[in-house]
């Protein structure tokens, strides 16, 4: 059976209709570009993927507030080894950990996965220790070199970037970063997939970094045991599900004026009408809105015709190092017809359903980068008040941006045409509303603004990521999810069940073998107390009775020389039991891979 192939499709406007008309009108609408990629793929194409682990001193901090919790640490090792274990035989990985430089010792190549790779990469990944601070940039400028002197550049290179710190040596914005810096030419090289752990770290660096690359970021800040590990079994289910690369689309029209293209947070290729799309997951879809605008005759009622509308076409490869491929070219044509009429129609050029969805979501998109924008100057503003301190965390700002968010997101709603055209064209937006209204709760709360971060890269892109929002509030991004991500997320799941479960029962098996050895301990003490106890009790006798005084001396004696004994016999079964639970600690790990809950 022949395999699937990438599509292209356009949706415009309903016909126009026109009242009769002696003059010349322009008309502006708006079309839908889509981009669909296979729902499934012929074999899994192999991949090469670097990981950068930062190992700040943070990380060594509890996952969460009880301090029993394991550390950061501990639950990226676990959801590094679920990554490990779900890559294919002919995938490669490379393992670098840094703090404020790469670690050398805890780093290694793009390795096989096939053979002893992954036990090679999990002794690594064990070996992880937190300390240090935190930059981006050199783990960055590594795993591109990593990636840039492989001798088969056959598969698709990805990096995925893991931090719960903020960067102290460098700013990452296009405010700070100049155009002509090689950082940017090095970062779109690559995509690159970042996630941010708890409500310290940084979410506009990671953003900036995702965004620039064609990759997303993920906010994860709380619930970090099983969000984690779910965030990572998205990005991999993409990573293994790759039917294209280096996409691109071309829009054009031989009767209407392209006045404008919105492409999200994709790239125009000049201004030639293409969109670079790069990489695609079986099953996604990217929709672009295109602009246009069309001058009329001077048509009289009753006339008819059919103008040539938006035409697309794709470009693509299904592997690096492959022919390019070119889809089939898909050309909508736009039916106009002159009315006789009297009442010009309050539109005469009403945007498609399918349209305007998209409309109203990248305009939620450009509110929200005028919240985070402002945030930003605030932030900025705080910390010149506290001679360069940062204020990014500052509740009182978060607070100020939730006021913010929620006095903007009701005019949007009170004002936008197309949000209220929505209802009356039977689109349902209200789970981006819920998400908006979940955004303003978690400023409230003093969370950050990683949620709103994360929000935008998936819209952006259009691309499933993790956002921070509550599960209930998962409704918009979680549409970007695939089958195989589902999949995936699933499998996650399970490994998480099956720990909790081994973990469970490597718990029980540990308080037993504690209680028979503690037993056997006050066994041992409980026979010594006997003795004890049998021994005859010295009175108190007169002084002139010398055989009661004879028989009080030797009875004190060996009262003496039995709690010696007892002492000593005690310590010899303690130290005994002591060394029996540490034997029998190392057998459990062994066999259930963790020990004991501290």
């Amino acid at each position: 059976m022949t395999p699937e192939k990438v599509r292209v499709s356009v949706a415009m406007n309903p016909p126009i209709l026109l009242v009769d008309n002696s003059h010349t009108v322009t008309l502006n609408g708006a079309a839908v570009v889509r981009v669909e990629a296979p729902s499934s793929m012929k074999n899994h194409a192999p991949i090469d993927l670097v990981t950068l682990i930062n190992i700040n001193q943070s990380m060594s901090w509890p996952a969460a507030s009880q301090t029993e919790m394991p550390s950061r640490l501990d639950l990226l090792k676990n959801a590094m080894k679920f990554i490990i274990r779900q890559l294919g035989d002919d995938d490669r990985l490379a393992i670098v950990a840094f703090n404020d430089k790469v670690i050398k010792e805890n780093t290694t190549g793009i390795l096989e996965i096939s053979g002893s790779g992954r036990m090679a990469i999990e002794k690594k990944v064990d070996g992880l220790v937190a300390m240090g601070d935190t930059a981006f940039k050199p783990s960055l400028e590594h795993a591109v070199k990593l990636l840039d002197d492989r001798a088969d550049k056959k598969r698709a290179g990805f990096i995925v970037l893991i931090s719960d710190g903020l960067d102290g040596q460098f700013k990452w914005g296009d405010e700070s970063i100049a155009a002509t810096d090689p950082i940017r030419g090095l970062l779109r090289k690559y995509p690159v997939h970042t996630f941010g752990l708890g409500k310290a770290h940084d979410p506009k660096a990671l953003h900036y970094i995702a965004n620039i690359s064609y990759g997303i970021y993920s906010s994860i800040t709380d619930n970090l045991d099983n969000k984690f590990i779910e965030a990572l079994a998205v990005c991999l289910a993409g990573f293994k599900t790759v039917v294209a690369v280096d996409a691109c689309v071309d829009t054009w029209s031989n009767s209407l004026m392209v006045t404008r293209i919105d492409p999200g947070g994709y790239i125009l290729r000049g201004s030639s009408g293409g969109i670079l799309v790069g990489t695609l997951y079986a099953g996604e879809v990217k929709d672009f809105i295109v602009y246009f605008s069309y001058r009329t005759g001077s048509w009289s009622g009753g006339y008819y015709t059919h103008l040539n509308g938006i035409a697309a076409r794709a470009m693509y490869k299904e592997a690096p190092g492959r022919q390019s491929i070119t889809t089939d070219t898909c050309n909508v044509s736009l039916p106009i017809h002159v009315a006789n009429s009297s009442y010009p129609p309050a539109n005469p050029c009403p945007p498609y359903p399918m349209v305007l969805q998209q409309m109203v979501r990248f305009k939620v998109l450009d509110l929200l980068m005028s919240v985070l924008k402002e945030f930003l100057v605030l932030k900025e503003e705080a910390a010149s008040a506290v001679h360069g301190k940062e204020g990014g965390d500052d509740p009182v700002l978060q607070a100020i941006a939730a006021s913010l968010l929620q006095r903007k997101w009701k005019e949007f709603k009170q004002s936008d045409e197309s949000w209220k055209e929505a209802p009356r064209n039977f689109l349902d937006l209200g789970g981006i509303d819920q998400d908006i209204s979940a955004m303003v709760g978690i400023l409230k709360q003093g969370l950050g603004v990683g949620c709103i971060h994360s929000w935008v890269s998936s819209y952006q892109m259009q691309r499933a990521t993790t956002t921070g929002l509550p599960g209930a509030h998962m409704v918009a991004t979680g549409q970007f999810r695939t089958p195989a991500m589902d999949a995936m997320v699933q499998e996650a799941h399970r490994q998480l069940a099956k720990e909790a479960s081994a973990q469970d029962a490597g718990t029980s098996i540990v308080c037993k073998r504690a209680v028979e050895l503690l037993d056997g301990v006050n066994k041992r003490f409980d026979l010594w107390c006997k003795l004890d106890h049998d021994l005859p009790r010295t009175n108190q006798p007169s002084s002139h009775q010398e055989e009661g005084h004879e028989s009080r001396d030797l009875t004190a004696v060996l009262r003496g020389d039995i709690n010696r004994a007892r002492q000593h016999d005690i310590y010899l079964a303690a130290d005994h039991a002591i060394k029996q639970w540490r034997s029998f600690l190392t057998s459990v790990e062994k066999t259930h891979g963790h020990g004991p809950d501290k």
